[in-house]
């Protein structure tokens, strides 16, 4: 049998498998690159949104902060109707928003009787907070303020751990005898702004018909919608940033 010449061999080589040039020099680098790449990764700069306490619902006296820009600018709330709002709302895609009085709002609506709406609202958010906000912010619609004493839901809550919010819901029959539903949600959220950002959404439908939403649904809806808002427009945002 012919013997395979592969020359001599050192100390732990294989005879079969020949030596990986510079194999420790590469581990080398490659440790030193791990090193300096660990050192290079620094916390994200830029202001930080607090973690709010879930107990401040209860509380009556909160002071809230007023030195941050509105969410959106008042005039320029239809560009809160993205795709994804649309979807979240229930919108179809292909219905525009629409401006509802300059300076104030903009609304879509959808083939079930439900009109969304998005405001930057007036009216200091602790008035909604301690229930003690006007029927009309100073902008003549009053359609979209729902009546704080005869409305069925009034709910203190933190939306997303980071922005305080209030919802206020009510469902009623929309005209005499018309057999018609009204359900309403109106929830204001606090940015830490002068002008809290205002999300209201109403259907108005047949009362038997299947498609008629409670109070509860509505108000989720709401949630929804204002967390897709803050998410693509307030990235980072909070009630209390430092």
């Amino acid at each position: 049998m012919a013997e395979s010449h592969t020359g001599p061999r050192r100390r732990g080589e294989s005879a079969t498998t020949p030596p990986l040039p510079g194999r420790g020099a590469a581990a080398i680098a490659a440790a030193v690159l791990m090193a300096v790449v660990g050192c290079s990764v620094t916390e994200p700069s830029g202001p930080r949104a607090a973690t709010l306490p879930p107990d401040d619902v209860r509380a009556t006296n909160l002071v809230f902060l007023a030195n941050r820009r509105p969410v959106l600018a008042p005039g320029s709330e239809c560009v809160a109707f993205t795709s994804r709002l649309h979807t979240v709302a229930g919108v179809p895609q292909d219905v525009r928003a629409t401006t509802m009085v300059p300076g104030h709002g903009c609304w879509a609506g959808d083939d079930h009787g439900t009109v969304v709406s998005v405001m930057t609202t007036a009216t200091p958010f602790g008035e909604f907070w301690r229930r003690d906000y006007p029927d009309d912010d100073g902008s003549g619609i009053t359609a979209t303020i729902l009546d704080k004493d005869a409305a069925q839901l009034f709910e203190r809550f933190v939306l997303g751990n980071r922005y305080y919010a209030v919802r206020v819901g009510s469902r009623w029959p929309a005209g005499l005898d018309s057999g018609t539903t009204k359900t309403a949600c109106m929830l204001v959220v606090d940015t830490g702004a002068a002008q809290p950002l205002l999300i209201n959404l109403t259907q108005q439908v047949p009362t038997i018909d299947p498609v008629a939403r409670t109070v509860a649904q509505q108000c989720d809806t709401a949630a929804s919608v204002a967390r897709t808002v803050l998410d693509q427009q307030d990235p980072g945002g909070g009630s209390r940033v430092s």
